[in-house]
């Protein structure tokens, strides 16, 4: 009996070990959709997504807050063309910035296992366009909304309590610690904003001046720096997509359609097209100062003047989880409207062959292109990437370093800087630099035929072979003859000095 009680107990315990559920794909993920996204958390998640995909994803501050907090951005894909997703302008809207990272790491998944996502091919999309991301623009707003006066220095402790009417509870705030309204500082329509709370507060004050705060002039500067076909701005609530503001006619039919496909992927109500007054949101600057598409998708419905709960996260992600692939897919085609893919491809020979792998250029305004890595390591380089910096440095025992960056008109032979007549472009996840650029960085010299257009480039002459000197270390010596000093320049030297010149 004993024996038989010992033996039940034992398979009790080993069913116990038994998960009663298949452990899911999300329990093994870097992004905890089900805890409160804090900035810190944000933070090593980036790190760790960076580690994990580091050729696909790539990190870097692009500003720091008022209280030393970095303003992250992240880009997902390989691609020239770009989109840009941000998150969390309000401090009390942070699960969008788990809507940002959820995407970034669930199409960076897709795109490693080559594998469809949603319907969408990840790895052709993200091959061609990149997707910026900023997750969080106001961490110190959301660090106040979360954590509270402890995570600020007791000095401005008396300041925040003002600016919030007097609480101490800060679940509310919507702006940045100074009391400014990170999404009413956007340079357009702000003088005559409606709706403006004079004085610094909890929510509603545009600020003395736009683009006052570091949080903006960091938006500002990046959305500048990386030019994107689309952008979207994610807020939080209410399930409706603002998607027009003072549009130019003209670009009324593109944006139209492009909002209602997202209302219909989402199921979110589209609102009406603006013409009013207000501004000052990221979307209405990007809108009129672009002329291109944005959106602001307002996520979950409200509960009361605070942050959505965790529970509202999985219906929001079920709405919008293809969201960031679609618009890429979209924004590639509009850049290439505006970017017309090459038309005119022309052919590399090397010495009169074929290079030894196969080796694609292109003309593109006047700028003969050519896919840099087949002909450097044809020509003994090494490259290397640094995704941080976009940059190719590439090595060779024989001719040295040569070093560029992903559209930027300056490179680096041998420390020597050099000017580039086009900027090295990625196309359909390929690297092409401006085809002097190789004959600079490997002494090849460069022609390119009149009639085809071909590029051919003809190998540096080997230096010669040292000949070993035989002679003795003191060499005999010649006694010149007598030269005829009626001799006039410009006759035959001499027969030694021939000799001399050989020697």
């Amino acid at each position: 009996m004993k024996k038989t009680m010992l033996a039940l107990l034992g398979m009790l315990l080993l069913l116990s070990a038994i998960p009663l559920y298949p452990i899911s794909a999300a329990s093994r993920s870097i992004v905890d959709a089900t805890a409160t996204y804090t900035y810190d958390r944000m933070t090593r998640d980036i790190q760790t997504l960076a580690q994990t995909y580091p050729d696909l994803i790539e990190y870097r501050s692009i500003g720091k807050t008022k209280y030393g907090r970095d303003i992250w951005a992240v880009g997902l894909g390989k691609g020239t063309a770009t989109i840009f997703i941000n998150g969390s302008h309000h401090a009390r809207e942070w699960l969008t910035t788990t809507l940002n990272m959820t995407m970034i790491e669930q199409y960076a998944a897709a795109y490693t296992a080559n594998r469809p996502y949603e319907g969408y091919n990840a790895r052709a999309i993200l091959d061609k366009t990149t997707i910026w991301f900023v997750p969080m623009v106001n961490p110190d707003g959301v660090t106040l909304q979360q954590l509270g006066l402890s995570a600020f220095p007791a000095s401005v402790h008396s300041a925040l309590i003002r600016m919030n009417g007097g609480s101490t509870n800060f679940k509310r705030w919507k702006a940045n610690p100074q009391g400014i309204d990170p999404n009413r500082q956007y340079d357009s329509y702000w003088a005559t904003l409606e709706a403006n709370i004079a004085y610094p507060f909890w929510r509603n004050h545009k600020g003395t001046a736009p683009v006052q705060t570091p949080e903006n002039k960091a938006i500002v500067r990046f959305t500048y720096e990386i030019d994107p076909e689309i952008a979207v701005s994610y807020h939080s609530a209410g399930r409706i997509i603002y998607w027009s503001f003072h549009t130019l006619p003209a670009n009324l039919p593109r944006d139209k359609r492009l909002a209602n496909l997202f209302s219909q992927i989402t199921g979110y109500r589209l609102m009406p097209q603006r013409s009013d007054s207000s501004g000052g949101g990221y979307t209405d600057w990007f809108i009129t100062t672009f002329n291109r598409p944005a959106f602001t998708p307002e996520i979950g419905i409200k509960s009361g003047e605070t942050n959505l709960p965790l529970s509202a996260f999985p219906e929001e992600w079920r709405r919008n989880k293809k969201i960031g692939l679609w618009l890429a897919q979209e924004g590639y085609t509009l850049w290439s409207k505006r970017n017309p893919n090459p038309t005119r491809y022309i052919t590399v020979q090397v010495d009169g062959q074929p290079p030894a792998q196969a080796t694609k250029a292109f003309v593109q305004k006047g700028v003969n292109y050519v896919a840099y890595k087949p002909l450097l390591e044809q020509y003994g380089f090494t490259a290397f990437w640094d995704q941080s910096t976009r940059t190719v440095t590439a090595t060779s025992s024989a001719s040295g370093t040569v070093s560029f960056t992903l559209n930027s008109l300056y490179a680096q032979v041998n420390s020597a800087a050099v000017t580039l007549s086009g900027k090295p472009v990625m196309v359909d996840g390929m690297i092409y630099v401006p085809a002097r650029l190789v004959s600079q960085a490997t002494g090849a010299a460069l022609r390119v035929d009149s009639q085809t257009g071909q590029l051919q480039f003809a190998s540096p002459e080997p230096a010669a072979p040292a000949v070993p000197s035989t002679e003795s270390p003191q060499p005999p010596k010649v006694t010149a003859p007598q030269v005829d000093p009626t001799a006039t320049e410009g006759s035959a030297p001499s027969t030694v000095e021939n000799s001399t010149y050989g020697q």
